[in-house]
């Protein structure tokens, strides 16, 4: 129960990776442990996950796979194996094996693979998500990635009309630029979001199918979802949260870091020794968001960008 929970938690903090599985985009992350997984899937119309402990793991795959003998985690490594690199760095790939079919409000997503030289199968048997999972997962973590890109694009012209006040103070100051081809036009945000609108929200709607969580937001993903984590983990402990502010992203680093440590490549299940082949019969992260401390804001009366 102790290793399902920690799974519960470890998905929390993987971004959204943008897969295709035959011709369908879908939106994937999973979480493995030694010998349990936890994963969810979402067409952008629906939400599915499936949670496995290593009892049902095993259970599965002699199911399916009558001449492999072998521990529960020499099966969630080679599954871990195959789709963990292919998680890593944004995602966008097409799953090798993969098909997928529905299953009445459910999706069963099947792989064909190798395992030790012999034929394995594999069959993530998903369910609706709750909406509380949906909300935790999705909702909820891209209402903080908007108001935290707001509030990015407010510190971004703040910085550029100083920028235009020192440009004008050199310039009264009897300063000229050596090149002429250099020079720019003052800032002005209205003008600037009429002009986004017009020439670039069109493009930004058109994105369909999952490409939304590029690299960059994935790590704005992850800081968010580690953020969350060390507030709760404050909250639980009993410490008094005194001041009302997003938890500080330099611990959501530190989190985010420890993630990413633990994410090795798993060893291919094929060169295992617990893999035991019977007679044969004729049949693949923090980059991270740093945000400056409240006191700096203070003294500069600015704020940074996100991801400066």
């Amino acid at each position: 129960m102790a290793e399902l929970e920690r799974l519960a938690d470890d998905l929390l903090l993987k971004p959204w990776s943008p897969v295709h599985i035959e011709d369908s985009p879908f939106l994937l992350k999973a979480s493995f442990s030694q010998a349990a997984y936890r994963l969810m899937l979402s067409d952008l119309s629906s939400v599915w996950w499936e949670e496995i402990d290593s009892d049902s793991l095993k259970q599965r795959a002699q199911e399916l796979n009558k001449r492999l003998k072998a521990p529960a985690s020499a099966f969630c490594r080679h599954l871990s194996g195959l789709l963990e690199p292919l998680l890593r760095n944004g995602g966008h790939r097409l799953l090798p094996g993969f098909t997928c079919q529905p299953a009445g409000s459910g999706l069963t997503v099947s792989l064909r693979s190798e395992l030790a030289g012999v034929p394995f199968y594999w069959a993530f048997r998903c369910v609706e998500a709750p909406l509380s999972m949906v909300s935790s997962h999705m909702i909820c973590p891209l209402l903080t990635m908007v108001q935290a890109l707001h509030r990015q694009t407010a510190d971004l012209t703040l910085l550029l009309q100083r920028k235009d006040a020192e440009i004008l103070d050199y310039k009264e100051s009897g300063g000229m630029l050596s090149r002429d081809r250099l020079a720019t036009d003052d800032f002005n945000a209205v003008e600037f979001k009429e002009r986004f609108i017009a020439e670039s929200l069109a493009e930004a709607v058109a994105v369909q199918d999952g490409g939304m969580f590029n690299p960059e937001l994935q790590k704005l993903y992850t800081t968010i979802m580690a953020a969350k984590a060390s507030r709760k983990r404050r909250h639980s402990s009993g410490e008094e949260d005194s001041q009302k502010h997003q938890p500080c992203l330099g611990e959501a680093q530190e989190a985010v870091t420890a993630e990413t440590e633990k994410e090795e490549v798993a060893p291919a299940a094929a060169e295992s020794p617990e893999v035991k082949k019977q007679t044969p019969r004729k049949i693949r992260s923090a980059a991270t968001v740093s945000s400056p401390n409240r006191d700096a804001v203070k003294q500069k009366k600015t704020r940074k960008g996100i991801f400066s």
